[in-house]
């Protein structure tokens, strides 16, 4: 997206991304929210300063995985989680809730939000074993002709219980290509325990849309823009 501000901070139909974000966290029932912040942490904190939130400083910007154990100090073992992107605007409540809930009835150590896309490019796929449980996530980097060709990919939101995945966390290891630490290896540590990791098919892909260029931001201006006023 270029130089200046944070990306969550970035207008999009008169408000920031990441306000989308958290409201729909709240509307999913989130009585905490927990925003881990890095570079330009300055700016996102004077925007969204308040009670009803705290911030978590991720030192060195090291994976996904390294971003949520930042908040294991924060986080008891009986409580619920749920990791959700700063960038998606268009994601509903009811969708993170729906999530939450299915994994509580299926009794998963983790569950997964995936989407099913015509075009997956670009996506990490998921791939379903045993009653249809996730079996892997693999990176498209990482991924085989065949396993490309798969359509059901990962939008990057999860619910657990901290207690049941913090070990999992605990064991990743960072990529010998970018360093970094995943959260999708969290989730395969998970599942080579013989944990359960449930996947749980949004019904709108257009849900987890991303804001990654300036044609992306337009286009899920327009969106937002048509909802509010649809």
């Amino acid at each position: 997206m270029g130089p200046g501000a944070p990306k969550v901070l970035l207008p999009v139909a008169g408000r920031p991304i990441l306000d989308y974000v958290i409201a729909a966290t709240r509307a999913a029932g989130a009585s905490r929210l927990l925003v881990v912040v890095g570079a330009g942490r300055q700016d996102v904190e004077a925007r969204f300063a308040g009670a009803t939130r705290e911030f978590v400083v991720q030192p060195e910007q090291r994976g996904t995985a390294d971003a949520v154990l930042c908040c294991r100090d924060r986080l008891a073992p009986d409580e619920e989680c749920v990791v959700v992107c700063g960038d998606v605007p268009l994601m509903s409540g009811r969708t993170i809730r729906r999530m939450v809930n299915e994994r509580r009835t299926d009794a998963a150590d983790v569950a997964v939000l995936t989407a099913v896309l015509d075009d997956p490019r670009g996506y990490g796929r998921i791939l379903r074993g045993q009653g249809g449980l996730i079996e892997a996530i693999v990176e498209e980097r990482d991924a085989s002709a065949e396993i490309r060709r798969v359509r059901e990919v990962n939008s990057g939101f999860y619910a657990f219980e901290w207690g049941r995945f913090r070990p999992a966390l605990e064991r990743v290891r960072p990529s010998p290509v970018s360093g970094e630490l995943y959260l999708t290896d969290a989730v395969r540590e998970v599942q080579t325990e013989g944990g359960r990791v449930l996947a749980v098919v949004m019904d709108d892909p257009l849900e987890m849309s991303g804001v990654n260029t300036p044609e992306q931001l337009a286009a899920i201006e327009t969106r937002l823009t048509r909802r509010a006023t649809g």
